[in-house]
């Protein structure tokens, strides 16, 4: 049964990437995985904008439908603790300074993303 719940970029080409290897590495389905351009505005998560969804990384816990949100470098920490590849590394997202540094370099690539989506005309589904 699914511990959490990614809600990821399906038009994004890295984050395609990535969380297709999350799920094959995800072989106890810990993680149930929605495509926040799938969604209609009407199956957004209460007090989340699809724009809050795709301007950082988000995780629910399960059955947590208003509260318990991990955000950014913390949502990738999340989903590192139930993948048993990553599980005894998740840790490192603790340790100060290396947590900074990836929330920096998370935020750069938000930044690169949000640019790239402009230049290209992406809309949201809806």
């Amino acid at each position: 049964m699914a511990q959490i719940e990614v809600f990821h970029d399906g038009g994004c080409p890295v984050c395609r990437v990535e969380i297709a290897f999350y799920r094959r590495v995800d072989k106890a389905a810990r993680i149930a995985w929605t495509d926040i351009l799938s969604l209609h505005d009407a199956d957004l998560p209460t007090g989340k904008s699809r724009a809050d969804l795709l301007g950082r990384f988000h995780v629910r816990e399960h059955g947590a439908a208003d509260g318990n949100w991990h955000v950014g470098v913390d949502a990738f920490a999340r989903i590192w603790r139930e993948l048993p590849v990553f599980r005894h590394l998740a840790w490192v997202f603790s340790v100060p300074g290396i947590r900074q540094l990836a929330e920096i370099a998370y935020l750069a690539f938000v930044r690169w993303q949000a640019r790239r989506r402009a230049s290209e005309g992406v809309k949201n589904a809806g």
